[in-house]
């Protein structure tokens, strides 16, 4: 792996892609060894193209630690019992500049089809690793024993951790398949919608659809996105001006996911930009959440750039304000994020029940 510095910047150049060839004859998309050694010592586990992680909230979870992920806060989510996870770790499509991960490898715009892991083969197997990370807790003196036996099956899959999992192309058969587990409870996809025909499915097959769907929105104008967002498709503006059309008809619980960046998408002149945008997705939720100064990104934002919880709350304050049908509802301080609920969306904050297929809306 090759370092460069240009432009006060830190350039990880990518690798080369690798396949491999299974006794059927069929090929296969894998990553390097040494992309897979550096993973696995971040405490992923990995298999073929995909990868699972314990995050930090929910190790605190299970080791009775009183912070807890926002989602819970939030949205009721039993962090104990979360599972995240990507079946496209390192393949994306945009080098946005807030991510702490080397988005520099994601030199990809797609994946062959007929060149992945089987959707089953991905879960399952994502699962049982899952639960070898977990093992390790049980040396714990802390360790909340009821907890850990719940968290062995998830409740909740958080389908992001890094990569754009819907350059996964049977990313809705994923979806599916972790709904007919009996335990499942919710389903939350991020994405940064540069795939419109994944929405157009979503639109066609509603079995596929997740509990909560997010769109990251982190630039109010073309300009802003070229700049931020860096997409790898030349019309990557346009590719998310027709996600959001579908994504303003698909009926599940949708959500903004946006990364303020101090100085930079956070002005008095970007609300209208960002008004735009919402009136056209229609999102039943806005969560708008600070950029972290941690992992690569430092190499491309400096740490004035990061916003204290106030400044974050100031901005989503404002937002709700312009946008004028939005309500600022919650806020999460030590994870520094506001979330906005729109006032006529049929949905509670809070996930009371999920059915495997659908939440219930609010009562009237």
């Amino acid at each position: 792996m090759n370092v460069e510095k240009k432009d006060g910047a830190i350039y990880y150049r990518a690798w080369d892609n690798v396949k491999e060839t299974r006794p059927d004859g069929k090929k296969v998309n894998r990553l390097p060894e040494k992309i897979t050694q550096d993973l696995e010592k971040k405490q992923y586990r990995v298999y073929g193209h995909s990868a699972v992680q314990i995050c930090g909230w929910t190790k605190k979870a299970l080791t009775n630690e009183e912070s807890s992920c926002y989602k819970q806060k939030f949205y009721g989510i039993d962090c104990h019992s979360c599972m995240e996870f990507s079946p496209a770790v390192m393949w994306c499509q945009q080098n946005c500049t807030f991510c702490w991960r080397p988005m520099e490898f994601m030199k990809n715009i797609e994946i062959n089809p007929e060149e992945v892991d089987n959707f089953k083969d991905i879960v399952d197997t994502l699962l049982e690793e899952r639960k070898k990370l977990l093992s390790g807790f049980r040396s714990s003196k802390t360790l909340n024993t009821k907890k850990f036996d719940e968290a062995q099956v998830p409740s909740h899959f958080a389908i992001s951790l890094s990569g754009e999992p819907t350059m996964y192309p049977h990313l809705d058969k994923i979806i599916e398949y972790l709904k007919s587990f009996p335990k499942t409870k919710s389903i939350f996809l991020v994405t940064n919608a540069q795939i419109p025909e994944f929405f157009e499915k979503l639109l066609e097959t509603p079995k596929a659809l997740p509990t909560q769907l997010y769109i990251s929105i982190d630039a109010p104008s073309k300009e802003h996105f070229k700049k931020i967002n860096l997409s790898l498709y030349e019309d990557g503006w346009e590719r998310l001006q027709r996600s959001l059309e579908y994504f303003s008809k698909i009926q599940t619980r949708k959500i903004f996911r946006m990364t303020q960046i101090k100085g930079t998408n956070d002005k008095e002149e970007d609300l209208e930009g960002y008004k735009t945008l919402v009136e056209k997705g229609k999102p039943d939720f806005i969560e708008v959440k600070a950029y972290m100064h941690i992992g690569m990104s430092q190499g491309r934002h400096k740490k004035e750039e990061m916003p204290e919880f106030l400044e974050v709350k100031e901005f989503a304050q404002k937002l709700a304000n312009y946008l004028g049908n939005y309500n600022f509802v919650h806020e999460a301080p030590a994870s520094r994020i506001c979330l906005l609920q729109r006032k006529d969306t049929p949905y509670q904050v809070k996930i009371e029940q999920f059915e495997n297929e659908k939440v219930l809306p609010k009562k009237d």
